[in-house]
């Protein structure tokens, strides 16, 4: 198969080349070496290694450091250090079009185990994440000059992660970034939602992975990554803030599924998980894109991803190995 497949709703294409044959095991790539919990400033016992939280997750509920830094938690949120948004910048530049970077970047850091895998988090972790991810969201999206919030994860250091300690990181914009900005122009311009046609359409599509009462996963038909997969709501809301209870624990059932089978399929590879979501007029959605090939001269000088895998072939692949999980 090789086909020239246009995004669901906006005006972008790739190539899906599926005649590369690429298998499972031709995906794999190195891991990062383990072993270095006694340096690692994510691990507990070190929290001085980092600064104080914004909000710390215990047993007990959520609270925040004060002169001493809080042990015996479950998740830890604080500002990173080399942040990339800030919330006093300096003045910008007045060369060309430039304005402050005026924001927030912080980390989440996401289990106290050095070395556990997302995949392998119980279903109560799980869903504190999923309540870490909610909760942090809310508390920005209200801020007067945020105009997005970024929340994602990079799981290897193929995808972009600087320790191996798993982690999350929010990163918050005074701008829309172009990708939402043309997303929101082609909703406005749509009869209805375009996402919601989409879990209409793939709900009885070859490319379902897997669904429960109030999410689906699925292999998009514009799949710009081998193994590509998005989580969306059956229900049409915007964002984390917006979702119910139920819906956030069955999220992070079909989430620990999702990752799962992944990892089971490709030999944990690396990732890069992304949550994008506004606060009206969207349609949330998750996205999993495995770091299995590079973005290379043809992806930059055109924009046109090619695919070696079809994502067809990808959702029966995964839906396989969900049967072993």
């Amino acid at each position: 198969m090789t086909e020239l497949r246009r995004h669901y709703f906006l005006d972008e294409y790739c190539i899906i080349a599926a005649k590369r044959g690429k298998r499972p095991s031709d995906f794999q790539s190195a891991k990062d070496v383990s072993g270095d919990e006694t340096v690692c400033p994510f691990c507990p016992g070190n929290e001085k290694m980092t600064p104080p939280t914004a909000a710390v997750y215990t047993e007990q509920g959520v609270s925040s450091d004060g002169q001493e830094r809080i042990s015996g938690w479950q998740l830890r949120v604080f500002p990173n250090v080399f942040a990339a948004m800030v919330p006093c910048p300096a003045p910008a530049t007045t060369e060309w079009i430039a304005q402050p970077g005026q924001g927030f970047h912080e980390v989440i850091v996401d289990s106290p185990q050095h070395g556990e895998n997302p995949a392998d988090y119980a279903k109560e972790h799980m869903e504190k994440l999923i309540q870490v991810y909610r909760d942090r969201y809310v508390h920005y999206c209200s801020n007067s000059f945020v105009k997005y919030v970024s929340i994602f994860k990079n799981w290897g250091r193929e995808a972009g992660a600087s320790l191996s300690h798993s982690h999350s990181q929010l990163i918050t914009l005074p701008i829309l970034p172009p990708l939402i900005k043309r997303e929101l122009d082609a909703i406005s311009r749509a009869s209805i939602c375009p996402f919601c046609n989409i879990v209409a359409e793939e709900k009885e599509s070859c490319r379902l992975i897997e669904e429960n009462e109030n999410w689906i996963l699925i292999a998009p038909f514009y799949s710009q990554a081998p193994y590509e997969t998005w989580i969306l709501p059956k229900r049409h809301f915007a964002n984390l803030g917006e979702m119910h209870e139920a819906e956030g624990k069955s999220l992070a059932a079909l989430l620990k599924r999702a990752l799962g089978s992944m990892r089971s399929l490709l030999n944990d590879p690396p990732y890069n998980f992304m949550i994008s979501q506004l606060p009206f007029s969207y349609h949330l959605n998750i996205r999993i894109h495995p770091a299995l090939s590079k973005i290379a001269g043809f992806e930059r000088s055109t924009g046109v991803y090619i695919n070696s895998i079809a994502p067809e072939h990808a959702a029966r692949e995964l839906r396989q190995q969900l049967k072993t999980i």
